[in-house]
């Protein structure tokens, strides 16, 4: 076996540990399990709340900081605290509140709580927005109507609506916050409603992932990185080595290094076993050209 030259492996959770169905494979867990044993650390990357990242690093037998909430938030599963947190500033803050109320947005914005209390706070339940209602619905238990905003720290907003609906929103928070926010818009498959999600303009995996390198003493061109959607494109960019999963778009292929299977080939355990044979390395690979 080759001494690996990465010693982080920086993994997105959905759409690259996960397969279509939202499973964990038996496969990908071992081979994550043969990356720390050959002195590979595996540290999850994931737009995930902590609350639903946590189970999946217990399935992984990992103990390492956790990137949440698509970089916004580094969370220690040992104690649940916050090792780094990329908090609006308060005139940012304000400014986002008055562009979703001036837009009819209806806000989803994540909470930095104990596990025992609220994940997220939410405009209200039971809109009559069909996306909107069906992410609120399936997570109630963990949420809880706003009655200040500016109560606790905003770190993560998010608008939940059709795609293009979403996209214009997009565009709207862009021009009005040039230079203080970045922002994703994505689905899960686990919901009807594509996101905007919007965190501040210095957060992302990319800069989460960092931080943990920095505690660690990893300089960033020993972390290899591996995503499938546009929260990831700044780890892949980012990273010693940049993987993306097959079925990721275009955009996101195109910054990869070296491009695996894809979710249901279980291209997480295909690029383990390449790094640990020495196979995989730097070296740009065509979008769409799994090698």
């Amino acid at each position: 076996m080759a001494v690996p030259r990465y010693r982080i492996l920086a993994l997105d959770v959905d759409g690259t540990l996960l397969d279509r169905h939202g499973a964990l494979r038996t496969s990908t867990i071992e081979a994550v399990a043969r990356a720390a044993r050959a002195g590979i650390r595996p540290v999850l990357c994931t737009g995930r709340r902590y609350r639903r990242a946590r189970p999946i690093a217990d399935l992984l037998g990992l103990d390492a900081p956790i990137v949440c909430n698509s970089g916004a938030i580094v969370k220690s599963p040992g104690d649940h605290g916050t090792l780094w947190r990329a908090d609006f500033d308060p005139e940012t803050a304000a400014a986002l509140l008055d562009l979703f109320h001036a837009h009819d947005q209806l806000i989803v914005a994540f909470n930095d709580r104990p596990p025992d209390q609220a994940d997220f706070r939410v405009s209200r339940f039971s809109s009559g927005r069909p996306h909107y209602d069906d992410y609120v619905d399936r997570n109630r238990e963990h949420a809880e109507p706003a009655v200040d905003w500016t109560a606790e720290a905003l770190f993560h907003m998010c608008a939940v609506g059709e795609r293009d609906e979403m996209t214009a929103f997009e565009r709207i928070v862009l021009d009005a916050c040039a230079g203080r926010v970045r922002t994703f818009v994505q689905r899960s498959p686990a919901y009807k409603g594509t996101m905007c999600e919007v965190v501040r303009k210095d957060a992302g995996k990319w800069a989460a992932v960092l931080h943990v390198a920095v505690l660690w003493g990893v300089a960033p061109e020993e972390i290899c990185a591996v995503g499938d959607d546009v929260n990831d494109a700044t780890m892949i960019e980012g990273a010693g080595l940049g993987v993306a999963m097959g079925h990721a778009p275009p955009a996101v292929l195109a910054l990869a290094d070296h491009v695996t299977g894809d979710h249901d080939e279980d291209g997480v355990a295909m690029l383990i076993d390449g790094l640990l044979a020495g196979d995989v390395g730097p070296g740009r690979i065509g979008p769409g050209a799994p090698s």
